[in-house]
């Protein structure tokens, strides 16, 4: 009825031929807005261009109408024109739409409100429209088929308030969830049914136990595994027919049949390279897997040609450009392979962006990564980089990735880091099998005001063990790679045999060099006292009791080349470690220990790691190794067959006095589990000699066992048990290990 009064009111003030060009014009001399509740009035006048002062012009009007109904806030807008004080009032009238005041969920059992809720865009305080309502429906029905709920039902309620607003209820009727009965593979020949199977995302059971659900997304994906698996075994041309889904209603239960096409199997024929000239071309032949006469695998020439790149970025050719191309011959079943390389020029670093570090400093970030800005660059020194900063212990997770700079030559790599917590304060207790149950209180920052100093104080209290130190460490002293540190103890043990105490303090200062070393050197100085030695004890025990002054200086090279130092799984670790006591003091002697581990992943991700160690110590000036300093095996850390400090020359008493040489070897097989969790199997051997055991390389204890481990926010959690393969009289016939951290 308003649009009619509009054009009513524009008959009458609008002339017409040439009186209207006599006559003067007609003026809007007020605008205004009727039906608004919730929308302000200059937000909806905004969208108008008419203007008090102006002509009338219904056209522009017309627009106006237009642009406010686009506000979106609006079921309907009309216009009311008036005669108002020698011209016209023009009015928008407005019916608002209702907003959504509450959006509720009822007869979701297995599926929490808030999951649901995250599911659709329907919030609180938006505007009500039918087709958004629909729409979280449908997102709503495709979530759950997702799950294998195909038999939901979703029916959306509308309930009105008084004020116009509505509350939004999504009925549900879950249903029950659709499991798989069995997965039935069609028209396969070449690949078994159980290859295929295992291929897919989709399974008939889970854990062995469990029926496997269907869900819709992972359908899609399989097809997409099925033909990738094809792709791998030389069927270049198989295709996947579709997908059918047979629904047993009674048993809420599906049958899942793929049928397959598979055509003939390809295998490689000629494999041509053109465009070598940095390497010799056997080089980069030797890394194409693929070999005339081998089934064809696009996932082994996608592998090809990473190696051949990756070869290339050593020697700063980040730009390598590989076109690998392929000839299908069907009347021999056989496939070409062309590698065109274009070597591209050397290429360097333009820029290195870093993010997420909130806390950390930039600089902390920078200076453990092994190139700048100008820096020629390689793939190691990339890969370098993210281990050198998971290694930091500051960040839970390090991406490193490249982007192209401003030419061929030029290269962006981007550093993303995800921050962890490197503050622990806890007071709390454990238990391990070398200090039976102990209370501790740590308090320590690995990453102190982000500035990468570490500091720590820790307190340890057990029946047998009392422990403090106080820490800290500047990891670069004057902004140099010179890490710089002071530590202050006091440590109290009670063995079997006598007490030990000691306290002191330290100073320590490394640099590193070349790749992946660095030298050590420091000073300690500490009052050790031992006491309460059984009555009967050796003569040589009576004459260690007491308190003496020890002054040491010590030196070390060590080569750290692991991927991390809490779970490594490849690289390795080498030290060799002096220590000379007698620079004043009442203790002279000398200790050295070298040992050296690998880690290497094989096949599965299955991990292959052994430790090998040799230490000797002697006393000078007439004095002997003190008791303190000497060798003992056994425990956790070493041959795990025999309970801490249970391997040790005997004097003629039966009493452990400890050895001034040892040899020790580990070996481990490592297999992961989800859930953080690693099984492992292991093997043991070594020995101590000294005083009255000849050394011997021959003469070696034994153990051999199996053990697991958690990765656990407080650290790698260890229970082993080693079977005690040679033993002898008085021995056990094994040991339970529990400890925390890796074994080495």
């Amino acid at each position: 009825m308003r649009l009619s009064i509009f054009f009513a009111c524009v008959a009458l003030f609008v002339p017409t031929g040439r009186a209207a060009a006599q006559q003067r014009s007609i003026l809007v001399k007020e605008i205004g807005v009727e039906g608004n509740r919730r929308v302000q009035e200059a937000v909806i006048l905004g969208r108008v261009q008419a203007k008090i002062g102006s002509p009338f012009n219904p056209s522009q009007l017309s627009e106006d109408l237009r642009s406010i109904f686009g506000l979106g806030f609006f079921d309907d807008v009309q216009l009311k024109v008036e005669d108002f004080e020698g011209g016209v009032r023009v009015i928008f009238v407005v019916v608002e739409r209702p907003f959504v005041r509450d959006v509720d969920f009822v007869g979701n059992k297995k599926v929490t409100t808030s999951e649901l809720q995250d599911k659709i865009d329907l919030k609180l305080g938006s505007v009500y429209n039918p087709v958004d309502v629909q729409k979280a429906k449908e997102r709503l029905t495709e979530f759950y088929e997702q799950e294998g709920y195909f038999e939901v039902q979703i029916t959306p309620e509308v309930e009105k308030f008084a004020d116009g607003d509505v509350r939004v209820v999504f009925s549900i009727n879950e249903g029950r969830q659709i499991t798989i009965d069995r997965i039935v593979i069609q028209g396969n020949k070449g690949l078994t049914d159980r290859e295929i199977k295992k291929a897919l995302a989709t399974r008939e059971r889970e854990y062995f136990i469990l029926r496997g659900k269907l869900q819709r997304q992972k359908l899609d994906e399989d097809v997409e595994r099925i033909l990738a698996l094809y792709n791998d075994h030389g069927y270049v041309q198989a295709r996947v027919d579709g997908y059918d889904v047979a629904v047993d209603r009674e048993k809420a239960r599906v049958t899942l049949t793929f049928t397959v096409v598979e055509g003939p199997q390809y295998r490689v024929g000629e494999v041509t390279i053109t465009g070598v000239t940095l390497f010799p071309e056997s080089e980069v032949r030797r890394l194409v897997s693929l070999k005339p006469g081998d089934v064809y695998s696009r996932t082994k020439l996608r592998e090809s040609i990473r190696q051949i790149t990756d070869l290339y970025s050593t020697v700063g050719r980040a730009s390598v450009d590989i076109n690998p191309k392929t000839d299908q011959l069907q009347a021999t079943a056989k496939v070409n392979i062309f590698l065109e390389i274009n070597e591209g020029p050397e290429v360097y670093v333009e820029r290195i962006n870093i993010s997420g570090n909130l806390r950390s400093q930039d600089k902390i970030l920078r200076r453990e990564i092994p190139m700048a800005e100008g820096d020629l660059f390689t793939l190691q020194k990339l890969q370098r980089a993210r281990q050198r900063l998971l290694n930091l212990g500051y960040f839970e997770n390090v991406d490193v990735a490249t982007q192209p700079g401003s030419d061929k030559t030029r290269i962006v790599v981007n550093v993303e880091v995800t921050e962890r917590p490197t503050g622990i304060f806890s007071i709390g207790g454990g238990y391990s099998s070398v200090d039976s149950f102990i209370g501790t209180i740590d308090l320590s920052q690995r990453n102190f005001l982000g500035r990468g100093w570490e500091a720590s104080i820790r307190i340890r209290a057990g029946a047998n063990t009392q422990q403090g130190i106080i820490s800290f460490t500047e990891p670069w002293l004057f902004d140099r790679p010179l890490s710089a540190g002071f530590d202050i103890f006091s440590t109290a043990r009670q063995f079997i045999e006598y007490d030990y105490e000691t306290l002191g303090g330290g100073l320590r200062l490394s640099r590193p060099f070349a790749e992946y070393w660095r030298w050590h050197t420091g000073y300690r100085l500490t009052r050790d006292t031992i006491s309460h030695l059984r009555d009967d004890s050796d003569p040589f025990l009576r004459e260690e009791a007491g308190t003496r002054v020890t002054s040491l200086v010590s030196g070390a090279l060590t080569r750290e080349s692991r991927d991390s130092v809490i779970s490594p799984t490849r690289g390795g670790q080498v030290s060799l470690n002096v220590d000379f006591a007698g620079l004043g003091g009442d203790s002279q002697f000398v200790k050295s220990v070298g040992s050296m581990s690998y880690f290497k992943p094989i096949w599965l991700d299955h991990i292959l790691s052994g430790r090998g160690e040799a230490g000797y110590g002697f006393g000078w000036a007439d004095r002997p190794l003190p008791i303190f300093e000497r060798f003992y095996l056994g425990g956790p850390n070493s041959i795990r067959g025999f309970k801490f400090r249970k391997i040790s020359p005997r004097d003629d008493t039966g009493v452990r006095i400890g050895g001034t040489s040892e040899l020790l070897g580990n070996l481990e097989y490592i297999i992961p589990l989800p859930f953080n969790i690693r099984i492992a199997g292991f093997f043991d051997i070594g020995n101590v000699y000294g005083f009255n055991t000849k050394f011997d390389p021959t003469d070696l204890r034994e153990a051999a066992g199996a053990g697991i481990r958690w990765q656990s926010p407080f650290g790698p959690i260890r229970i082993d048990y080693g079977v005690n393969l040679d033993r002898r009289k008085g021995e056990d016939f094994g040991a339970l290990q529990f400890s925390v951290g890796s074994p080495f």
